[in-house]
């Protein structure tokens, strides 16, 4: 039986990947999302590599957390801890900082605490 980290990995592992996905249907509304609004299709080529990030570190962490491998699981989710940071600094050396960055704070809280959770499990002490 799985544990209820690695359960809540994979769930927010589909939502990134989700997120990803989104960038590449709805590149316009993803863009207004990420903090930095775009109006055309053509000025949204960083959220295309922002959505290809975020399916490709979507599906992988999925993968990882259907076959409980809770150890490497664990370290993508800390590492990829820091890419809200990232994105932030992004925002802040465009527009400054606002309230686009609440997103980008939610989502940290929301790695850190599942990378917390996957510490926790005993699986990740082996």
């Amino acid at each position: 039986m799985r544990s209820r980290a690695v359960w809540l990995a994979g769930l927010v592992s589909v939502v990134i990947a989700l997120l990803g996905v989104r960038a590449f249907v709805d590149p316009v509304a993803a863009s207004a999302s990420f903090g930095l609004p775009m109006h055309t299709d053509a000025e949204t080529s960083f959220v295309r590599v922002y959505g290809a990030r975020n399916a490709l570190l979507g599906a992988f962490a999925l993968v990882l957390a259907a076959r409980g491998m809770t150890r490497p699981l664990l370290l993508l989710f800390t590492l990829a801890s820091l890419l809200p940071l990232a994105d932030a600094a992004v925002i802040v050396s465009r527009i400054g900082p606002g309230h686009e960055l609440v997103r980008h704070a939610a989502i940290l809280l929301v790695l850190a605490t599942v990378s917390l959770a996957l510490r926790r499990t005993p699986e990740s002490l082996r």
